[in-house]
């Protein structure tokens, strides 16, 4: 597979406010290189994951650790990669704003 177009850090989660914890992200979020916003639902960053243009990291524990795109019961959903031994990478970060969430300003980082 081809190097991702976009690596974006995320620095910002909206929450969907559900006890089911496939459904507790809504939308994440991040700053481009250019001090410009960037949102997505969490369905549009697993797409875009999926298609392999883009990458999504968080800092936690003074490193970048990895989104990755999991189911379970057929559902998609986002988590870091070492969300088994550091749970909530993504839940901790800062409450972002809620915009339109499918849009991103294509700036590449």
């Amino acid at each position: 597979m081809a190097r991702p177009y976009y690596r974006r850090a995320v620095s910002s989660v909206s929450r969907a406010y559900s006890r089911d914890p496939l459904e507790r992200i809504e939308s994440i979020g991040g700053i481009n290189s250019d001090h410009t916003r960037w949102k997505l639902s969490q369905a549009a960053a697993i797409a875009v994951i999926e298609a392999g243009t883009d990458e999504f990291y968080v800092k936690a524990s003074d490193q970048m650790v990895k989104l990755v795109v999991l189911t379970r019961g057929g559902e998609k959903y986002l988590q870091s990669e070492r969300e088994k031994t550091h749970p909530d990478d993504l839940l901790n970060l800062t409450v972002g704003e809620s915009r339109s969430a499918d849009q991103v300003r294509a700036v590449r980082s």
